[in-house]
């Protein structure tokens, strides 16, 4: 709760200051004869609100993020989480010579090391015939994405996942194998239409029973495979046909879902709604892949003006904490997030950075105790633009994960209460008096 009075530190006597901002209505120092005859205070000021909610946005797009994720899990804050894949495929080219006889047909699906939650549980995944082509008007699939496909299975299999070897085979229906060789090599398949005009692409699904893990797999390294051979060969020499995922951005994409039902994250239902942190026991959410984000404001910020003498801010640093107990090695806490703001419809606006670079929020533990950590990240050109703005415009800071569209990691963090005030907004103020 913010305190009607400020709280700071006072350091008189001071002769030099790097200044890092400056403010139409808060004036800035200038260094010179005005500087020098110039008694200053610096006052760190950390009473001001921090404000949190959740909100969720509509979609997001999965197309062309060069991973597909698969896996099924239930988690104790964010629900049931599902991840299916869609994607089609075409080969580099149609022939097949005339006396080769197909022997098996499988989908390889290439890790690429990303997991989150527990591997060592069994997953089952199932292959499945797409009856629609995938496509899209805006060039883009979303992780709400749905095309019809065949219920009925060209394959499975049961595994534990082992994300950091080669990769995972699934062997699909002979018949259906076959009658796309065949067609391939009678030249009833010659391109991409005549392709899809039998193979529109595959679904792949996890269990519906499943608790274990969601997988990822790199899109560069799964393909359809079609192993044959030529009789009356010298050597009895195996082939293989390979067909390989799309280089258009509809190509594939994840359908990422959460059931959060009997959570308080099932008040959310639209992206313009925001669940302020008190109503959801004092944490607010992200979640990649999904959409949930944490929404950030400051709301008493403009009380700075409350401050009587003239001076300018040197320095606003914001504090967050993450709640550490939803985390552990098999559901790792993002070392670095990236800044962005939201507008007051929650549409994601721009991201924010200095003079020079991007900024970015920094994980960093203190004490040396796991159990003790807080983002810090620099949000003295936000603040900057709050205080300037006119009209005053209603958005918000979020923190997102770089590959935020391509995985499913989640951040829980604790509002200034639940984090007994380690989440906060600290202001370093100069006030200067000529003399």
């Amino acid at each position: 709760m913010f305190k009607k009075h400020l709280s700071f530190y006072i350091i008189l006597g001071c002769t030099f200051l790097f200044l890092n901002c400056n403010s139409d209505d808060i004036t800035s120092l200038s260094v010179g004869e005005d500087f020098t005859s110039t008694n200053i205070r610096v006052l760190s000021i950390d009473t001001f609100a921090v404000e949190l909610s959740t909100m969720k946005f509509d979609s997001l797009v999965t197309s062309s993020q060069e991973r597909l994720l698969l896996g099924r899990y239930l988690d104790d804050y964010m629900g049931t989480v599902k991840a299916s894949t869609f994607l089609r495929v075409h080969p580099t080219t149609y022939y097949v010579d005339d006396d080769a006889i197909l022997d098996s047909i499988g989908l390889v699906l290439g890790y690429d090391q990303y997991f989150y939650n527990d591997t060592t549980q069994t997953s089952t995944i199932s292959v499945h015939k797409l009856e629609q082509k995938l496509d899209s008007e805006n060039g883009y699939l979303y992780n709400t994405s749905h095309f019809d496909y065949d219920t009925s299975s060209l394959g499975s299999i049961t595994f534990e996942a082992e994300p950091h070897s080669d990769s995972l085979y699934v062997g699909l229906d002979y018949n259906f194998g076959l009658e796309i060789f065949n067609d391939i090599k009678e030249n009833i398949i010659t391109d991409e239409e005549s392709l899809y005009q039998k193979l529109k692409g595959f679904y792949i699904q996890p269990g519906s029973n499943d608790n274990s893990a969601v997988v990822g797999f790199a899109s560069s390294e799964v393909y359809l495979r079609l192993f044959y051979s030529i009789p009356d060969e010298l050597e009895n020499t195996a082939y293989t046909y390979d067909f390989y995922i799309d280089s258009e951005s509809t190509a594939y994409y994840n359908k990422i879902e959460s059931d959060v039902t009997g959570l308080t994250l099932e008040d959310i239902t639209s992206q313009e709604y925001n669940l302020a942190s008190t109503y959801s026991n004092n944490v607010s959410y992200n979640q990649s892949g999904i959409g949930y984000v944490t929404r950030i404001q400051f709301p008493t910020i403009k009380n700075i003006y409350d401050i009587n003498d003239e001076g300018t801010i040197l320095d606003a640093t914001l504090y967050v904490e993450p709640v550490v107990e939803a985390y552990s090695e098999i559901q790792p806490i993002s070392e670095e997030l990236s800044l962005y703001t939201v507008d007051q419809n929650n549409y994601l606006s721009s991201q924010i950075s200095d003079s020079s670079d991007f900024i970015y929020a920094y994980l960093e533990t203190s004490d040396s105790e796991f159990n003790n950590q807080v983002y810090t990240m620099s949000v003295l050109n936000y603040i900057d633009s709050k205080l300037n703005e006119e009209p005053e415009i209603d958005n918000a800071l979020i923190m997102l994960p770089e590959d935020y569209n391509s995985t499913i990691n989640k951040l829980l963090i604790n509002n200034p209460e639940a984090s007994n005030f380690k989440t906060k907004l600290v202001i370093t103020y100069a006030i200067y008096e000529k003399n």
